[in-house]
């Protein structure tokens, strides 16, 4: 299976063509790409308003703090103005973390990193946004399964 995995790959990057991912696994939950998004891995989904990545974790990553080292790490890359702290649920599971106002010249206006816990699976997740991320009258279907505000 990885072999044919590998070999997929390997024949699309010579003929220097892509494979389009039709759907991405967020835990146990398949997500079918809306034409509006983009995928451009398992782990991540975008459109021109909203951004998802996801990093899932080991239980023995969280025994040792690693999400907090991992989150720290992406804060240190980003130029932001402001920060809060906030939750939400994802997909059935509680989250927390920051969201960030980002400064001029980055593709969202809005960041979100927050660890929680999805069907027994600890990840991160790396939200972006064009506006302020607390509209839930402007998300669509595939933002909410991502995030749904308390």
């Amino acid at each position: 299976m990885m072999l044919s995995a590998i070999l997929i790959c390997s024949i699309s990057n010579i003929f220097g063509q892509k494979a389009e991912i039709k759907s991405v696994q967020y835990v146990n939950t398949e997500i079918l790409v809306p034409g509006n998004y983009t995928a451009q891995d398992e782990y991540s989904i975008e459109s021109d308003f909203f951004s998802a990545q996801w990093l899932y974790l080991s239980k023995e990553m969280v025994e040792q703090g690693i999400e907090k080292e991992i989150i720290r790490q992406f804060e240190d890359q980003l130029k932001y103005s402001k920060t809060s702290a906030v939750s939400f649920v994802s997909n059935g599971g509680y989250f927390t973390g920051k969201q960030y106002e980002l400064r001029r010249g980055n593709n969202f206006k809005f960041k979100v990193l927050a660890f929680g816990v999805v069907d027994k699976q600890p990840l991160i997740l790396n939200l972006g946004f064009k506006a302020v991320p607390k509209t839930d009258g402007k998300s669509d279907d595939l933002m909410k399964i991502f995030i749904q505000w308390e």
